[in-house]
C-alpha cells in the first residue's frame, strides 16, 4: 500500500526533471509524504502545511 501511493510522486517526480540534486530530491519526497499523510488523517493540508512551516521557522 505505502509504495503504490508514493508511486505517483516518483514518477511526477521524474517527467518534471527539475529536482537533479539529492537535497532537492528529499524536500520533494517529504512534502509528497506528509501531503499524503494528511489527507489519509482528514486533515486539512493548507492548514497542516502552515502550521508546519511556522513551527519549522520558528525553530530556525
Amino acid at each position: 500500500m505505502a509504495e503504490r501511493a508514493l508511486k505517483e510522486p516518483i514518477v511526477q517526480r521524474k517527467i518534471m526533471g527539475t529536482l537533479r540534486n539529492r537535497k532537492g530530491v528529499q524536500i520533494y519526497e517529504t512534502m509528497m509524504s506528509l501531503l499524503a499523510t494528511w489527507g489519509k488523517q482528514g486533515l486539512d493540508l493548507h492548514d497542516q502545511m502552515v502550521e508546519s512551516l511556522i513551527t519549522a521557522w520558528a525553530k530556525s
